[in-house]
């Protein structure tokens, strides 16, 4: 596996996210066919995907809380919800998260970590070291809400 850091905007990246216009190259070596490449996008959204497959899982949420509240992200803005570094070549993976209230928390965030992390490491067969999965909030799901009417 190598990484390729390839900063197109000519700007100083944060430390803790990769630079948009990095890619990963998840296969060793070289292949007379050419090379493949994985844009950080990608991997957003697999990650996305697997979150949102976890029961109890309502949105991803920003990184920033408004006026102390969670702030719901749409389908195309979820990949803001979603940090990537690569630690000593392997994915280390910040994920926001709103959770259904009345639920037991720390089970939906070990669900989400494990689902995340399988689904990540079975398609790019990179190494993942850890998913770190960051509550936002906690809202009543549509089930409940429709349930009150």
């Amino acid at each position: 596996m190598s990484i390729t850091e390839n900063n197109y905007f000519g700007k100083r990246e944060d430390t803790m996210r990769m630079p948009k216009a990095s890619t990963i190259q998840p296969q060793h070596g070289s292949h007379p066919l050419g090379k493949i490449e994985v844009l950080p996008n990608a991997i957003h959204s697999i990650a996305v995907q697997a979150a949102y497959e976890c029961y109890g899982v309502l949105g991803i949420a920003s990184p920033r809380l408004h006026n102390g509240r969670a702030v719901l992200l749409s389908l195309e803005q979820s990949n803001q919800g979603v940090h990537v570094r690569i630690v000593d070549k392997q994915l280390v993976i910040e994920i926001y998260v709103v959770l259904e209230y009345g639920l037991r928390i720390s089970e939906i965030a070990h669900n989400i970590m494990g689902r995340v992390k399988f689904s990540l490491e079975k398609m790019l067969g990179i190494p993942v070291t850890q998913v770190n999965v960051n509550v936002q909030g906690l809202l009543h799901g549509p089930t409940q809400q429709s349930k009150k009417e």
